[in-house]
């Protein structure tokens, strides 16, 4: 009976730490600053007919200027559709904290693209984000990136 009770709790832990995220990476800037110009791209593996919530991940200095942030994430999906939007995405809660988890002087923050995103090929979804904020130099912001993980739906 112990036997049984200690294998149902393993199972049951192994369980709850599964891990839904299928892709991560994070491009760091030079002197904490991301130029107006410098659009970065990313290459995510995708599956026909597995849905994927895709995320924008910002991790800036308490410093940041802004209370939001202006980009335009572009979607290249495997089979040649192109989809772009603007997106306004605000840093500052109602609290007048800022959003997301902090260690220090560093928060990271992630912001989401689209939910439920489904392909009709399988292969690489290519990935644009560009800044749209108005100055050339938007000082405060440490790294950014593109993280993809399996919908619960």
């Amino acid at each position: 009976m112990k036997k049984i009770v200690i294998i149902s709790l393993i199972s049951f832990l192994l369980a709850g730490c599964t891990n839904s995220t299928v892709f991560k990476e994070y491009r760091k800037f030079d002197n904490v600053i991301w130029g107006r110009f410098d659009i970065q791209n990313f290459e995510v593996p995708v599956k026909k007919g597995e849905p994927l919530d895709l995320y924008f991940a910002l991790r800036h200095h308490t410093d940041f200027p802004f209370n939001f942030i202006d980009v335009n994430i572009t979607l290249f999906t495997p089979d040649g559709e192109m989809r772009s939007r603007d997106y306004h995405y605000r840093l500052i809660g109602t609290d007048l904290k800022w959003k997301g988890d902090g260690m220090g002087e560093l928060w990271d923050i992630d912001l989401p693209i689209r939910k439920n995103v489904l392909f009709n090929q399988s292969g690489i979804c290519k990935i644009r984000v560009e800044s749209k904020m108005n100055r050339t130099q938007l000082p405060g912001i440490i790294e950014i990136g593109v993280i993809a993980k399996k919908s619960d739906n």
